[in-house]
């Protein structure tokens, strides 16, 4: 089975080589490497790393969808077997894929053929707090809460860093939809992987470390008020228009089941999301913008938009 090990990057140039080190160092070596980049403007292509890629760049910055869409379409192209989907700020431990093909390996075969994907457990760099898989329930989605002794459980979404996709699943079922840009990708894919009757894995014991930057997109703020110290968060304002569009789009568009129960989720976290800015309108004005225009082309339906 060929694996095609795939990093997107925008602007990653202090990270890139570690990300792709993590490659070569698998116990299970992958059988290639594709660096797509998103339009970069400093030096990520110039590490000395990236030798080891092969580097499609897009002229423009088409999200993570668009690099996922990329990766999977190079790799369908060239006959491989697996895809191995990273951000750059991600890294792998040495046995992470092993561990992954040791799992699927033991399947029985009517499990190997429905299953899509197999995602190594990410582990936040700073805290090791886990990011655990996600399922369609009959009241939306729940996040999944394995015991220490379920080495392997089944969901139906991960994230996308970690997650090693079969190809013969994605040559059935397609490529992500390019339209959701940047968050809730994942939930669109999951969502239409689920409903062709295909499902995932989460091994515990493949483990990948994320946002080895230490810096998120989401940054908690304290601040002093008159009543005492409340945590506010700073988030870009090409994170707010999309995070608000595509929660509410998926919701109300594309959701199989559990639509009501996770649309009174939804509203609450972009109601939150939103009034986090609103309470704090002093240089805040695009973040409050993009929610805004976000919540309109959500409820609209207008997934073609961009930010």
């Amino acid at each position: 089975m060929r694996v095609l090990a795939h990093v997107h990057t925008l602007n990653d140039a202090d990270i890139i080589d570690r990300t792709i080190e993590s490659f070569l160092r698998q116990t299970h070596p992958v059988d290639g490497i594709l660096l797509v980049d998103n339009a970069s403007t400093d030096d990520t292509l110039e590490q000395p790393s990236v030798k080891h890629a092969t580097v499609l760049r897009h002229r423009e910055n088409l999200g993570t969808s668009g690099t996922v869409i990329t990766g999977m379409q190079f790799a369908l192209e060239h006959d491989y077997d697996w895809i191995w989907v990273f951000d750059a700020d991600s890294t792998a431990e040495p046995d992470a894929l092993e561990k992954l093909l040791e799992f699927y390996a033991g399947l029985p075969a009517p499990d190997q053929e429905a299953t899509a994907f197999l995602a190594c457990l990410p582990r936040n760099f700073g805290d090791d707090r886990p990011y655990h898989g996600v399922a369609f329930t009959p009241t939306g989605l729940a996040v999944v809460r394995p015991g220490p002794e379920e080495i392997h459980y089944p969901c139906h979404i991960s994230i996308w860093s970690g997650c090693l996709y079969r190809l013969a699943a994605v040559r059935r079922v397609g490529v992500p939809d390019a339209d959701y840009v940047l968050d809730w990708g994942e939930f669109e894919y999951g969502n239409r992987l689920m409903k062709a009757g295909y499902k995932g894995f989460i091994c515990q014991d493949s483990v990948i470390q994320h946002n080895i930057r230490g810096a998120p997109s989401l940054k908690p703020v304290d601040i002093k008020l008159v009543f005492g110290t409340t945590r506010f968060y700073e988030f870009p304002p090409i994170r707010c228009y999309y995070m608000c569009r595509n929660m509410l789009y998926f919701t109300l568009y594309d959701l199989a089941q559990g639509r009501f129960r996770l649309l009174q989720s939804v509203i609450k976290a972009v109601f939150r999301l939103t009034l986090n800015f609103l309470v704090r309108p002093r240089n805040h004005g695009r973040q409050i913008a993009s929610c805004f225009r976000g919540i309109w082309h959500g409820v609209t339906g207008n997934i073609a938009a961009r930010y």
